[in-house]
């Protein structure tokens, strides 16, 4: 499997709970190992482990298995940490590789997410900006508004006068 594409790496990595996950299924998947294996090693690594870290970064999860007569099989979803402390005992070339592509299919979705959150604040903001100076547009109007309907007769009167003293008498001829 070719990881390197960043096409590929919503196969791998996903979002959940604002966190950048993998399960164990598709470690086994990618690496080419058994399934049963890889939990033996996520067992082991919890074990082994800080409890707070093995809570933090290895999600014990069931799906119901339609060939096991629907009974609930174990997977792991692992964070970018757990997934790392995982890897770094599989040490074949091809390990190798595919842990570098799964550093950068992480960093990818951390980018990809924190790009959608900036995205959106500065959205909010910009929206936010545009509200608050209609508002103030409206507000304005609206004053002016009323101190037009109070001043309107005075003024149109007062030129009515002007008119009225500008226009030209001319004399009838008789």
């Amino acid at each position: 499997m070719q990881l390197a594409n960043p096409e590929n790496f919503k196969q791998f990595v996903q979002i959940k709970d604002h966190q950048t996950v993998t399960t164990s299924e598709i470690v086994a998947k990618v690496f080419g190992k058994r399934h049963d294996n890889v939990l033996r090693d996520i067992k082991s690594l919890i074990e082994n482990c800080d409890e707070d870290f093995a809570k933090l970064n290895f999600e014990v999860c069931f799906k119901i298995n339609e060939l096991q007569n629907g009974r609930p099989t174990p997977y792991y979803n692992l964070t970018k940490n757990g997934f790392m402390l995982l890897v770094m005992g599989y040490k074949s070339k091809k390990a190798m590789a595919i842990k570098i592509s799964y550093i950068k299919a992480f960093d990818y979705m951390a980018e990809e997410l924190a790009k959608g959150s900036q995205t959106l604040l500065e959205q909010y903001y910009s929206l936010l900006g545009e509200h608050k100076a209609e508002k103030q547009l409206a507000s304005l109007c609206g004053k002016a508004l009323s101190e037009w309907k109070g001043k309107k007769p005075l003024l149109e009167a007062t030129l009515k006068i002007f008119e009225d003293k500008m226009q030209i008498e001319l004399p009838l001829l008789n």
